[in-house]
């Protein structure tokens, strides 16, 4: 078993005094929407489209948006930094769930303010939301897969327990047309269970609906997928109580989301369907590719509100035109994921989850803001810089972005930026190894495979043409989480982790070296104990590779392939998501508030500077400034002189 040790401190007379930190402001703006509903405005009657927005750095939002003036109010939340359950109750109020805190919120349509919060304890996510026969808002959770009960009388809340282990998520509560709830767990062991509001029992699922995982009520009826059911046991409905959309149009699903209690929509392709009880047939709202967008609700006169990214849009029916609009309101400063410095003046990041980039003019100080830079929801988790072009790899359609900041934004029709590949068709989502380029020019990238399933996988691109190839559980199947090269190498490190799925047991993260000529792993190593090894980085100086190894730093000598066991002697926790290298045989990391520089070449460990906040992103550019991000916040560290 090899020893990790990092950095010794240095305490001496000589000891380097701190640096200037300076504030360089809050560049990164970018909303996540993800849920929405027209509720109707108690003033006037106006039907307003109303979004939930995450925002880690100053809490959750509600936005209303009048969809005819095309303006827009905000109302920060009293807790939560986002939401996708947001319903109408009784009361005039709304229901709001949020994560990462696992809130139930009560919003007063008529006050417009907020009046209560009230949680599940223990657990992270409130997924969706779903009335029950006893008047209850119901909730599924993630972290213990539970289904909680938040009583709108008197605002408590039940845990009504986790039936389905080892699930860690309900990921989707649906009312019946008797008021049961129908509870879909995933994802170790995907399990549908009823819940009996009355009882406060679970029950096994009819053979009728095994397979179905959610659905609305409408006219009495609980509809789901092609069908429709009624009774105890949920019987399809024969002959179906309403038409079916035209064969020759291919498949179709009825739209659980849009669905009310007395409208039905349908989805077939890109069409949506409206029908009412009694109607002679189907009434074809819109045929429209919505490009990554989203329907979240429909007006009276059957006009379909969404949002694609920053932009939210209107679809009259039978209309023409498309047009997206930025999302109007207030816009509060983001937590920043991750930074990249182009040595051409200007500094690149994202924010946790939003799926857009910013830059920052380091001699101006402007920050840009793009708009979405994939069809695909998620987030950038990394970017490279190549010829000009910036390459983003993000979650969670596993794409690589290619996007030309000088040439003009043409997102919308595929050309700048551009998705070249995108990993989820061959069983990769999430890039936690992160993006670089190759001496020549290609891109490498490390990646989580998809939802419930263990593995990783190294991908080499081209970057003109974004022919990919994969060099698949190299280590084993383990999530890649560090990744490293030089012109003959790959070095990996891994972890245990995995989408949707507990950590992998029974084994220890791993690092390993590629041959990048024979695709074969030359060197591989397990740390007893440990869960991640992650922040891999070679040094062009030293040649060394250093690697952070279950929050500890330690060396790795490529060309002897040993550790170095000696050359490091501390216990400081690398606690910073990046690490910065200059490639000029120093690193920096942040370790809780405080910045650390290590020399690779001695051992030394020094003290920099000491920030505000929890250090997360740090990053260094060829002129040894080091920039790193403090919650929505950046600085620039450089030495005295």
């Amino acid at each position: 078993m090899i020893v990790l040790l990092a950095c010794m401190v240095v305490l001496m007379d000589n000891t380097p005094k701190p640096w200037n930190i300076q504030s360089l402001g809050k560049p990164c703006w970018a909303r996540q929407v993800l849920a929405g509903r027209v509720v109707k405005d108690r003033k006037t009657g106006r039907e307003m489209f109303v979004l939930t927005n995450m925002n880690e750095a100053t809490r959750a939002e509600l936005i209303f948006i009048d969809p005819e003036k095309n303006t827009g109010r905000v109302y920060p939340a009293p807790a939560g930094s986002g939401s996708w359950a947001l319903q109408e109750v009784s009361g005039d109020r709304l229901i709001v769930g949020t994560f990462y805190d696992a809130q139930f919120m009560v919003f007063d349509l008529n006050k417009m303010e907020w009046v209560k919060t009230s949680g599940v304890p223990g657990e992270s996510y409130i997924w969706n939301l779903a009335q029950g026969s006893d008047g209850r808002i119901y909730g599924g959770t993630y972290g213990k897969g539970k289904l909680a009960a938040f009583d709108l009388t008197t605002y408590q809340v039940e845990d009504l327990g986790a039936p389905a282990p080892p699930n860690l998520y309900l990921r989707l509560v649906s009312a019946t047309q008797d008021g049961r709830i129908l509870c879909s767990f995933g994802t170790e062991k995907p399990t549908t269970l009823l819940f009996d509001p009355k009882t406060k029992r679970y029950s096994p699922v009819p053979k009728s609906i095994q397979g179905i995982t959610g659905g609305a009520v409408w006219e009495g009826y609980f509809v789901a997928g092609t069908q429709a059911f009624r009774g105890e046991e949920l019987e399809p409905v024969s002959p179906m109580p309403f038409p079916a959309p035209p064969v020759d149009k291919g498949g179709w699903y009825i739209d659980s989301t849009l669905t009310t209690p007395r409208t039905l929509f349908l989805r077939q392709g890109n069409r949506v369907y409206r029908y009412h009880k009694g109607d002679a047939h189907l009434e074809l709202l819109v045929e429209r590719d919505l490009r990554g967008g989203v329907l979240y609700a429909a007006m009276e006169n059957g006009t379909l509100l969404g949002v694609r990214g920053q932009d939210y849009f209107v679809l009259k029916p039978n209309s023409e035109t498309f047009k997206l609009h930025y999302i109007p309101g207030e816009v509060s400063p983001r937590k920043i994921h991750f930074l990249r410095a182009d040595n051409a003046g200007n500094l690149w990041g994202g924010p946790p989850f939003g799926q857009t980039l910013f830059s920052l003019n380091l001699r101006s100080r402007r920050p840009k803001n793009t708009a979405t830079v994939s069809d695909a929801g998620g987030e950038v988790y990394d970017a490279t810089f190549v010829g000009g072009n910036i390459y983003a790899a993000a979650y969670a359609a596993g794409d690589i972005i290619r996007y030309n900041p000088k040439q003009k934004w043409d997102q919308w029709g595929k050309q700048n930026p551009q998705t070249l590949v995108s990993l989820n068709t061959r069983g990769y989502v999430r890039p936690t190894g992160g993006i670089l380029a190759s001496p020549e020019g290609l891109l490498y990238s490390g990646w989580m495979a998809a939802y419930g399933k263990y593995g990783g996988a190294v991908a080499i691109t081209h970057p003109d043409t974004g022919a990919t190839e994969l060099i698949e559980n190299p280590l084993g199947e383990q999530a890649i989480e560090g990744l490293a090269i030089d012109g003959h190498y790959a070095y990996v490190g891994t972890s245990l982790s995995a989408n949707g799925l507990p950590n992998k047991t029974g084994e220890y993260a791993r690092f390993g070296v590629i041959d990048l000529k024979t695709k074969q792993v030359v060197f591989r190593h397990e740390f007893l104990g440990t869960e991640s090894v992650r922040q891999v980085v070679r040094d062009a100086k030293t040649g060394l590779v250093s690697l952070v190894v279950g929050g500890k730093l330690t060396l790795f000598d490529p060309e002897k392939r040993v550790f170095l066991t000696d050359r490091l002697h501390s216990e400081v926790r690398v606690t910073s998501y990046t690490v910065g290298a200059s490639g000029e045989g120093v690193l920096y990391f942040g370790s809780d508030k405080s910045l650390y520089r290590c020399d690779l070449q001695t051992g030394d460990l020094t003290i920099l500077a000491t920030l505000p906040e929890r250090i997360h992103a740090v990053t260094a550019d060829a002129k040894g400034n080091v920039y790193l991000s403090c919650g929505d916040e950046v600085f620039r560290a450089s030495s005295r002189r």
